[in-house]
């Protein structure tokens, strides 16, 4: 492929730009292999059979991958803990749930040394330090560490009191204000001095 650059009258040197020449045989072929690259990866891409679910319409790649899918809605559970008989939908969710039992906690945080069975459970960890809150409240812009504060602190704005005492009826919006209260029942007094409190403020 040929560039053109203007002609100068004799004398006239054109200010150092460049003179006909021909381009890089290489670039050219180089650009040719990249475009016919992507021509080809679209077209592998629209001729890709995709395998549906029926039910709720989510598509996959490959057939095995709809069939483990289908146990989402059959309830299907093949994979059984032999130790405890509690059974899983996934494989991967098994091996997770077997370190229960053998105490094995291979996601330890490098700041403070605690280990986690679940590598997303050491991530939460994780923003304890960096004092990360991604999950924030809409209706007052109140950010929160765990998605599990989140939802309890929603429970403020809703009105819904999820815990409620089987003995009295009371009902509460927290978890931790329903064990309190729970304690008035049971008489039991874990704070100590010389005398026993049901209440850690009373203390």
């Amino acid at each position: 492929m040929l560039l053109f650059t203007p002609e100068f009258p004799k004398g006239v040197t054109g200010c150092g730009l460049m003179t006909l020449k021909e381009e890089s045989p290489e670039l050219n072929e180089e650009d040719h292999f990249n475009s016919e690259k992507t021509r080809k990866r679209a077209k592998k891409k629209a001729n890709r059979s995709y395998f549906t679910c029926q039910q709720c319409g989510k598509s996959f790649t490959r057939k095995g991958n709809l069939e483990v899918h289908m146990r989402v809605h059959t309830g299907e559970k093949p994979f059984t803990c032999s130790q405890c008989g509690r059974s899983f939908t996934y494989k991967r969710t098994l091996d997770v749930h077997i370190r229960i039992h053998t105490g094995e906690k291979p996601f330890t945080c490098q700041q403070c040394g605690k280990s986690y069975t679940e590598k997303g459970n050491l991530k939460d960890h994780m923003r304890i330090h960096s004092g990360e809150k991604p999950y924030t409240c809409s209706q007052c812009g109140k950010s929160f560490t765990y998605t599990q504060y989140l939802d309890d602190h929603m429970r403020i704005h809703t009105g819904e009191k999820h815990f409620t005492c089987q003995q009295c009826g009371k009902s509460f919006t927290q978890k931790g204000n329903f064990r309190k209260h729970m304690k008035i029942h049971s008489g039991e007094k874990p704070f100590t001095c010389d005398q026993s409190f049901g209440r850690k403020v009373t203390l």
